[in-house]
C-alpha cells in the first residue's frame, strides 16, 4: 500500500505492471491474464484493485493533507 501512496495509479498500467516481481513470477503477460479469464477480466481485476486502494488510503490520510 505504501508504494501505491507513493507512486498511484502509474503503478498499475498493464502490460508494464504484469513485467515485474512478483507478479512476473507467475508467468508472463498472457499466462497472468489467462489466470483471470482474459485481458478484459484481468482489467477489470485491476480497475478494482486500484477502486478499494484508493479507498483505504483516503481513510488513512490525515486530514491536512486534503
Amino acid at each position: 500500500m505504501k508504494k501505491y501512496a507513493e507512486h498511484g495509479t502509474a503503478q498499475f498500467v498493464i502490460p508494464n505492471v504484469l513485467k515485474v516481481p512478483p507478479i512476473s513470477d507467475r508467468g508472463n503477460v498472457v499466462e497472468i491474464a489467462g489466470y483471470f479469464g482474459g485481458a478484459e477480466k484481468l482489467k477489470v481485476a485491476v480497475d478494482e484493485l486500484q477502486t478499494l486502494l484508493y479507498a483505504v488510503l483516503a481513510i488513512r490520510r490525515p486530514k491536512s493533507l486534503y
